[in-house]
């Protein structure tokens, strides 16, 4: 009998010592997927964002190169002071492009007479313009945005009439519908030329 009992106590021990059962192992394999998908998710909005912030980054230096062009006295041989002015011209006709432009006719606008520099600024095909603003959030679009030597001030004009400044540009994500946190980064360009990329 004692030996019944020696041989129970061994039966059970050897029943503690089994791996997972069924139910544990689909609740495991649950739990898993689970953190994988959120992380996941969590790392494409974290890639997408980073995307974004490069792109209004990239435009913001288009700005600023066209504005050291002016500046810099940079041109193709002309010694005409107003035909040292230099600009980029958005529209959201195009959502994922713009153009910079030597201003040739000195008008502040971009029209058939000025000369683009270098290719077209394009915009990856997972953003786009979405809006063009002024300080009080009226729609200015489409706009010129030119810079002319001595000063480093921004110009702005839409069809033939002065925008008073800052002028914003918002690079969204496409499909965004105006609630997505973090889903735009606004460039903003004010009439003493600074040029500056900011989240809202």
């Amino acid at each position: 009998m004692f030996c019944n009992n020696n041989s129970k106590s061994n039966a059970k021990k050897r029943t503690n010592l089994r791996g997972f059962g069924l139910i544990e192992l689909l609740v495991s394999i649950s739990i898993i997927t689970l953190v994988s998908a959120v992380i996941m998710t969590r790392q494409s909005a974290f890639n997408g964002a980073v995307l974004l912030r490069n792109q209004a980054y990239e435009v913001a230096f288009d700005l600023r190169q066209a504005q050291l062009l002016a500046v810099s006295g940079t041109d193709d041989g002309a010694t005409n002071v107003v035909s040292q002015q230099y600009g980029v011209y958005f529209t959201t006709a195009s959502r994922n492009s713009y153009i910079i432009f030597h201003d040739k006719d000195g008008n502040g606008e971009y029209n058939n007479g000025d000369v683009q520099i270098g290719k077209k600024g394009i915009i990856d095909s997972r953003f786009k313009i979405r809006g063009i603003l002024d300080s009080v959030g009226t729609s200015q679009n489409p706009v010129s945005i030119t810079f002319k030597r001595p000063n480093f001030d921004g110009l702005f004009k839409k069809n033939n009439s002065p925008i008073t400044g800052p002028v914003y540009i918002d690079i969204a994500k496409v499909g965004d519908n105006n609630n997505g946190a973090g889903d735009v980064r606004r460039i903003e360009i004010t009439s003493t030329g600074q040029i500056s990329v900011v989240t809202y």
